[in-house]
């Protein structure tokens, strides 16, 4: 499929990253990409998910809220590359509504779970550890 067009200034190349993250998944049977950046996601344990592809630094709130406004049936929305985060206040408003938010670090691990919006990494004592920026 070529490039098209959106809102959120995504470039080809990064679509084309997340083409080959989903395209090499192991939980990932089969995907669609249409609207330019959002996924619809077959998965053989979890079941279907829709990705939007965004490339912000920090994702927060407000943006959030503007992929949600565009996409109402989002399940995740996917950051960018390991240089991308978001802040705490957007984390938690997507655990609460059970939208997985995540970079390119966690998006593997995400996909593998039926609860994805609720994966992330952890520290050496099992706590949380989420790619946040500490900015509000």
């Amino acid at each position: 499929m070529s490039n098209g067009t959106n809102d959120f200034g995504v470039t080809y190349p990064q679509i084309l990253f997340m083409e080959r993250i989903l395209g090499g998944h192991a939980n990932v049977t089969s995907f669609d990409r249409s609207n330019d950046i959002q996924f619809d996601i077959e998965r053989a344990r979890g079941g279907e998910c829709q990705l939007i592809c965004i490339n912000e630094y920090t994702c927060g709130l407000i943006h959030v809220l503007s992929v949600l406004s565009k996409f109402p049936e989002v399940n995740i929305i996917y950051v960018g590359g390991n240089w991308n985060s978001y802040t705490l206040e957007a984390k938690e408003y997507c655990l609460e509504a059970r939208l997985g938010l995540y970079n390119s670090a966690e998006i593997n691990g995400a996909l593998h779970r039926t609860d994805f919006w609720n994966y992330h990494r952890k520290d050496k004592k099992g706590n949380p550890e989420y790619e946040l920026t500490f900015t509000r």
